[in-house]
Parts: C-alpha cells; sequence; structure tokens
C-alpha cells in the first residue's frame, strides 16, 4: 500500500469515527445533554459537517471500488477444446519469470506481479542486476528470454512484460570483475634443504639470488630455480667422470 493511500484511509477512518460519536453521544451514553449542548455551538457543528464530508464521501469511493473494481483472476485459460479448458495459475507463471530471470546469475527478481486478464497475461517485473550492465541492451535480450520462457507455460496469451531495473548489487561492470593473479609462489623448504645437499656432496653453490631471499619467488623465479637444478646436476656428473 502506498504511503497516499494509507493516509486517505486514516483520514477516513478518524472522520468516521468522529462522525458517528458526533451524532450517536446526544442519543447514547452517559453525556448526552452536554452532547445536545454542543450542537449550538458554531464551530463544533461546523467540525461536524466536515467530518460527515468526509465520511460521506469515503463512503461513496468505497462503494464505487467494490462495484468497479474487475475480479482478481488467479487462473490463466490457455487452450479450450469443446467444454474442456486447460488453465495455468499465476503462482506458477511467477515462478517460472523468476526462473528465467536468475538462470543466469546476473539478475535478481525482486518483485514480480502477474495480472490475469481476460484475454491473457500482463507482468510487472523489477529486476535487480547482481553488476552494472548495459541495460540498453541487456534490457531487451532479458525481455526476450522471459518473454520465451513464458510462451512454454501461456502459449500465446502474454500481453505485456514490463520490466523495472533497479540499483546494482555492485558498481563494477561484469567484465572487470576477474580473478587475481597470482604474483607470488611460496618456495618449499625442500628446495633450499636440496641445494645444501649439492653444495656439501659436489661442491656446488647455489646463488642465494637463484633461491630468493625471503620465502616467495615469482613464476619466472621458479623456472630459472628448476633450470639451476638441472645445471647443478650436469655439473656435478661431469666432475664424477
Amino acid at each position: 500500500m502506498g504511503g497516499i493511500k494509507r493516509f486517505l484511509l486514516i483520514v477516513f477512518g478518524l472522520a468516521g469515527v468522529l462522525c458517528l460519536a458526533s451524532l450517536a453521544l446526544p442519543w447514547v451514553g452517559p453525556f448526552q445533554s452536554e452532547a445536545t449542548a454542543l450542537m449550538d455551538n458554531y464551530y463544533y457543528y461546523l467540525a461536524m459537517q466536515v467530518v460527515l464530508a468526509i465520511t460521506a464521501l469515503g463512503v461513496v469511493v468505497a462503494l464505487l471500488q467494490a462495484i468497479f473494481t474487475p475480479r482478481k483472476r488467479k487462473t490463466v485459460t490457455i487452450d479450450r477444446s469443446g467444454g474442456d479448458r486447460i488453465t495455468v495459475t499465476t503462482k506458477a507463471i511467477q515462478s517460472q519469470a523468476i526462473h528465467a530471470i536468475e538462470a543466469d546469475g546476473r539478475f535478481v527478481a525482486e518483485k514480480v506481479r502477474v495480472d490475469a486478464k481476460k484475454r491473457g497475461v500482463r507482468l510487472n517485473v523489477r529486476v535487480r542486476p547482481r553488476n552494472t550492465v548495459n541495460l540498453a541492451s541487456e534490457g531487451r535480450v532479458l525481455h526476450d528470454e522471459l518473454a520465451g520462457g513464458l510462451t512454454t507455460i501461456c502459449g500465446d496469451r502474454v500481453q505485456r512484460i514490463d520490466l523495472e531495473f533497479v540499483e546494482a548489487e555492485s558498481p563494477i561492470p561484469a567484465e572487470n570483475v576477474t580473478v587475481e593473479k597470482i604474483e607470488s609462489l611460496e618456495v618449499p623448504d625442500t628446495v633450499y634443504a636440496h641445494a645444501a645437499q649439492l653444495e656439501a656432496d659436489g661442491g656446488v653453490t647455489v646463488p642465494a639470488a637463484v633461491l630468493g631471499a625471503s620465502t616467495t619467488a615469482s613464476h619466472e623465479g621458479s623456472e630459472d630455480l628448476a633450470s639451476t637444478d638441472e645445471a647443478a646436476a650436469e655439473s656435478t656428473e661431469d666432475e664424477e667422470a
């Protein structure tokens, strides 16, 4: 319920209570004489006329709304054959619409309203993108995908689809969301132990710059380390020969 409609209902309710009290108290209750005396007060009488007019207007509006508001349908007829017919509920249409919108994970269906009319179905969907997207193109694609998904259960009974996009969950465009590249590689302690063993057995000195002064090295450093191990092994074989 919107704020304006709620405010008007509150005003109508208060006016109705005051109007009922002003008309009933002179006839019923312990303050009949006092209420009757207030009728001679100009401002009291004027206020009573105002609340009476508000109450009468609200009653007329409620009566017209009850008469002319169309009945809310919960099912839609998608096929007729003689005396038989095939129907689908609005909840099933709503569920299919949510599935079609959230299928690829880029959008979230926050609110789906299905109006079942006599000639077909009208949808009003509020969509929230997970990331910032080009709504001029992606909105049309989503509309076509939603229309195709609803065709599977409604056939040609879909009359209109209205999409309302709200702010994205993340302001970062989807194409800029990438996996962060690993810039460092932990060098196992076994590499240092292997280097120390080479120095002790064959007299081969492995420069500290190759192994790295810290416990991390880049991918290129790990490749240089592997080539150093191979060179050290070949040098050891030459000395033994």
